[in-house]
């Protein structure tokens, strides 16, 4: 127990580590190319605890608010001082601005082809057996300990030919134990008990899952791997970008999870394994890139905006005063959501909800 405990902080913070690092690399490796001046690359944001070295003119550091990461350059607002960001051309900022975003993009891709190398579940109709794709919270599947990713091989001792066989014995016996055999990475579990709901919400389903054919382990050479990580990081994208619209537009509720969700959420995915961990943390990737893209104060897509702005204005830019004040504003803003959702992550937790939207 101790050692699975340990091991899950140990990925948990590998996780987000790599998330923050590749993001702020790019950063600095786009201003270096630049040769715009970095004064310091920084994990967390201040107080600093530790300065673990400095190159080249630049301080690397950890610090004491663990949410994120920076690139400090020389001059961000002010094009006076010389070898600054903002001393550079239009096209040089957009660039460096956009650098940490799209590494974010780069790592997604490289995540999810190395799960499509090492093996991913595929829906294979010609072997016998249900496969799980989705299991509601709260319901008797869940709170028998399936997953989605299992297939159902057996039930009450009889071979399951296909999903539409499983969904028939299901209701054929309504709000009596079943008695599942469940194959799950390969590896045959122990009798998995479960009773189907007589009366279940609409949608759910008896058991509360979704099921179909078979699901069976399918690893691809690196020359399809990358393709289909490609494809499923931009299928990512899209789906973000979407969300986004529908809740500006008042469609959907602007659920979210803060900190200690995401923590919560990646140590579940760790427990489920290598290609699940790579996979989840290719969507937090993908999610960190589109949401530092966002034009708001502070975000490196807020600072994109001021960039924008002055190609609208005929090259006239923002005095820096007012730019900073405004990215300072946002950085404020953006501080207080995080501690307003991290309390309520606190209270869902405190009263033995799920930490999760």
């Amino acid at each position: 127990m101790i050692l699975t405990t340990v091991v899950t902080v140990v990925a948990v913070v590998l996780v987000f580590s790599l998330m923050v690092l590749v993001h702020e690399m790019g950063h600095f490796v786009a201003a270096k190319k630049a040769g715009v001046k970095v004064e310091e690359f920084g994990l967390g944001y201040p107080p600093r605890l530790l300065t673990i070295a400095k190159r080249g003119g630049t301080e690397f550091t950890i610090n004491a608010i663990p949410v994120g990461g920076f690139v400090r350059m020389v001059g961000e607002e002010d094009p006076e001082e010389p070898n600054s960001l903002a001393s550079k051309s239009r096209l040089v900022r957009a660039v460096v601005l956009s650098a940490g975003s799209m590494m974010n993009i780069v790592l997604a891709i490289v995540l999810l082809s190395a799960v499509y190398m090492i093996g991913t579940l595929v829906p294979d109709e010609t072997m016998p057996g249900a496969g799980i794709y989705q299991v509601v919270p709260d319901s008797p599947a869940e709170e028998a300990g399936l997953r989605a990713g299992d297939t159902v091989v057996a039930v009450d001792g009889q071979e399951v030919e296909d999903y539409e066989a499983l969904q028939a014995y299901t209701h054929d016996h309504l709000g009596q134990q079943l008695s599942l055999t469940v194959v799950r990475n390969g590896a045959v579990l122990d009798p998995v008990e479960v009773t189907p709901r007589t009366d279940p919400p609409e949608g759910e389903g008896p058991m509360g899952v979704a099921v179909g054919p078979a699901l069976v382990t399918k690893s691809y050479p690196v020359w399809e791997a990358i393709p289909r990580g490609i494809y499923e990081t931009f299928l990512w994208m899209f789906a973000i970008f979407q969300w986004a619209v529908a809740v500006v537009r008042g469609l959907v509720a602007p659920e979210v999870a803060g900190p200690i969700g995401i923590v919560q959420a990646t140590s579940e995915a760790v427990r489920y394994g290598l290609t699940d961990t790579l996979r989840f943390a290719a969507f937090l990737s993908t999610q960190l890139g589109i949401i530092n893209m966002l034009p708001f104060p502070a975000l490196d897509g807020g600072r994109l905006v001021f960039v924008v702005l002055e190609v609208l204005r005929g090259g006239k830019r923002i005095s820096p005063e007012k730019e900073g004040l405004v990215h300072v504003i946002g950085m404020v803003i953006l501080l207080g959501l995080i501690l307003v959702v991290s309390y309520f992550d606190i209270l869902r937790l405190a009263s033995g909800g799920s930490l999760l939207p």
